[in-house]
């Protein structure tokens, strides 16, 4: 349940499988005052690295670099593993100085929110810390 000090985000996870490659790329729009553009990649059983984060902006502009970031990475061959997903977390992960140091906390929050909710696939990387 949402508290006063939560904020809403929203976020989906894709994935790529072919020959050695087996990977994922996880984008996540945080709301807020100013809202986080984000977008984690890597292997499918590690955290990831930050390979998309812009902050200080609108929430419209977060959600059309999230958007484009992910329609180039489906019209490389991925495929969706965690449906479109909402779910809050603290509003001490989402302050813009420390976006980058808490992205994978965030991840967090949205892999167990996808995990309750029914959003993640049965090809859905492992996001390690998510079980809480």
């Amino acid at each position: 349940m949402a508290s006063s000090d939560d904020v809403r985000g929203f976020g989906w996870e894709l994935h790529f499988e072919s020959g050695n490659s087996d990977k994922f790329y996880r984008f996540i729009v945080v709301t807020g005052d100013q809202a986080i553009a984000l977008g984690l990649h890597g292997s499918r059983n590690g955290d990831g690295q930050v390979g998309l984060l812009t902050t200080r902006i609108t929430g419209a502009e977060a959600l059309n670099q999230v958007v484009t970031r992910s329609r180039a990475k489906e019209n490389k061959g991925y495929e969706v593993s965690r449906e479109f997903t909402v779910f809050d977390l603290p509003v001490s992960l989402t302050g813009a100085d420390d976006a980058k140091a808490n992205a994978h906390q965030i991840a967090r929050y949205f892999g167990k929110y996808a995990r309750e909710s029914g959003t993640e696939l049965p090809n859905a990387s492992h996001i390690p810390g998510s079980n809480f």
